[in-house]
């Protein structure tokens, strides 16, 4: 029936984004060293044609391709990012920071439990309460946008 939004999928996606523009990245600096390795060298005789212009200019296509698809892939980050700060400024700031600190800044549970002085197990814990505290939020936010718009509008 409707279309329903689980808050730890969301919460992962921004990771899986964060590593889609790291490979394409890595994608770019491996052109790029690809490219030094095919151009003529610099200190040699002076060449008036270099045989693998075809390469060297599929290879800069390339990166100039892969290099719009990050800054598009960035673009799309940040603004989905922004709506999550505005998911997390509705629920306890703990919570919010223990997402934040997770699925943002990558820190693992034993990394988390010791900047908050506990142990992992509690900071499992108090991500999964976090985590369902915001599903509510995004539950909510799902019933507001498709509740029907009362017709006492209409009869003014």
């Amino acid at each position: 029936m409707g279309l329903t939004v689980n808050a730890l999928e969301y919460l992962k996606s921004f990771r899986l984004a964060e590593s889609r523009i790291q490979l394409k990245t890595r994608q770019v600096k491996d052109l790029q060293d690809r490219l030094l390795c095919i151009s003529a060298p610099m200190d040699k005789e002076v060449v008036s044609h270099t045989p693998n212009v075809g390469v060297m200019a599929d290879t800069i296509a390339m990166i100039v391709d892969l290099q719009k698809e990050i800054d598009q892939q960035a673009a799309i980050i940040i603004h989905e990012k922004r709506e999550l700060f505005l998911l997390l400024d509705q629920i306890d700031p703990d919570y919010a920071t223990l997402l934040s600190e997770h699925y943002l800044d990558g820190k693992s549970f034993v990394e988390i439990g010791k900047i908050h002085g506990y142990e992992r197990r509690w900071a499992k814990r108090r991500m999964a309460k976090a985590v369902a505290q915001l599903q509510e939020i995004l539950d909510q936010q799902l019933v507001n946008e498709t509740m029907p718009i009362s017709s006492d509008q209409d009869n003014h």
